[in-house]
């Protein structure tokens, strides 16, 4: 009997949002680490979708995108990646902790909503860190995130046997 392998439902099979309040007037070329941890050393979730809903209509300029990066917990027990970004700072996190972005977008005013899609162009499906992480926002909008309301949603996927 032949097996086939397809993608399934994991752990959050809904979107849950894992961050909100944090993201609320991020400066732009801030990025900031979620307060959520994820626990993914039992559930060993492969994949996760990454989505955003502003909280309100901003007039982005230049090329506007978000991106995420995930931040492992280290040996230390205690710190998340590079350390940086438990409160908003200026830059993007380094490359080696990047997942993915959102853009770029039409430059304008309107609400920000969309997945984020991986660094290889290949889908939304973007591969998660084997343990303790949480995420990482980047705000390239040309303008401060939204006062109140803006929140990043997630839902993981598993490969099935079948």
């Amino acid at each position: 009997m032949a097996t086939t392998v397809k993608l399934a439902a994991a752990t959050t099979s809904a979107f849950t949002s894992l961050m909100t309040t944090e993201l609320n007037a991020l400066a732009n070329g801030n990025a900031i680490r979620g307060a959520a941890t994820v626990d993914n050393a039992t559930n060993l979730d492969v994949f996760a979708e990454f989505s955003y809903v502003g909280g309100g209509s901003v007039t982005t300029t230049v090329t506007p995108f978000l991106s995420i990066y995930l931040y492992p917990l280290n040996g230390d027990g205690t710190t998340y990646g590079d350390g940086r970004f438990s409160a908003g700072a200026a830059g993007p996190p380094p490359t080696s902790y990047y997942a993915g972005y959102m853009g770029p977008m039409l430059a304008g005013a309107g609400t920000i909503t969309g997945t984020f899609s991986r660094p290889d162009g290949q889908g939304t499906l973007i591969q998660l860190p084997r343990g303790i992480w949480r995420p990482v926002l980047y705000n390239f909008l040309g303008v401060a995130m939204a006062a109140t309301g803006n929140i990043l949603y997630y839902r993981t996927t598993n490969y099935q046997f079948v």
